[in-house]
């Protein structure tokens, strides 16, 4: 076990906001050229293979295989810089990088699912003629797509919790860490109601990329003070 001087609030906190917002930004521009590869070459193969045909919820084939590769890409990024952070505090860091590529992209996969989500539509009435819903009667299906996205942060917040809990020493008490998962629940939901609010149905592949991108420093500076206040930085030992 090696030792190594702790790092202090502040140091842990600026460490983690610059390493999530680099990761984010470089899985931004990998990221979309894994987006036009899916949308462009891989959802043909998936329809040749008949995996898709006419794709997932709101969104088409070519777009849905476009997001989950996009997502992927950003996913890793994301959790291989906050590894670096991550890796003088916790047993076994490289599952981090695990469960942020496979939590970011349903993430992704739900908020693009939900921003394409139409707020209105139309309804046909006995006599053959139509009639343009409201919010309110479509109220179920954005509910249904918000807690799609929220199950999401849920499950990445308990992935990245049970690192922590399995990672971090004696020293953290571990009811502290379950803040990891509040604030994650917390901080999707607000995109959920973010999103819904924003594209009203009307989103497209580079809205997207663009909300998240700007939600990152946000994310990163929420999440950066969390670990701080669950005293990762008091860990004074590499496993």
């Amino acid at each position: 076990m090696q030792k190594q001087r702790a790092l202090s609030a502040v140091g842990l906190w600026w460490r983690w906001v610059l390493s999530t917002f680099v990761g984010a930004a470089i899985g931004n521009i990998l990221g979309v050229a894994a987006c036009l590869t899916g949308v462009y070459y891989l959802s043909d193969r998936l329809v040749d293979l008949r995996i898709c045909h006419t794709g997932f919820g709101n969104l088409t084939c070519s777009i849905a295989t476009g997001i989950i590769c996009g997502a992927i890409a950003v996913g890793a990024l994301v959790g291989s810089m906050q590894y670096l952070v991550l890796r003088r505090f916790l047993r076994s860091p490289a599952w981090w990088i695990l469960a942020s590529t496979f939590g970011w992209t349903w993430i992704g996969f739900a908020a693009t699912s939900l921003a394409y989500t139409p707020q209105f539509g139309f309804v046909i009435n006995a006599d053959g003629s139509f009639d343009e819903s409201n919010i309110i009667a479509r109220i179920p299906v954005l509910a249904t797509g918000s807690l799609w996205l929220i199950f999401a942060g849920v499950l990445l917040g308990i992935l990245q919790w049970l690192i922590l809990w399995n990672g971090t020493s004696k020293k953290i008490p571990k009811r502290r860490l379950l803040l990891w998962v509040v604030v994650n629940v917390v901080l999707v939901t607000l995109s959920a109601i973010a999103i819904m609010f924003i594209f009203r149905g009307s989103s497209s592949l580079r809205g997207i990329l663009l909300f998240f991108l700007e939600f990152t420093p946000f994310y990163a500076t929420i999440t950066g003070a969390t670990l701080v206040k669950m005293n990762l930085h008091s860990v004074k030992f590499t496993p």
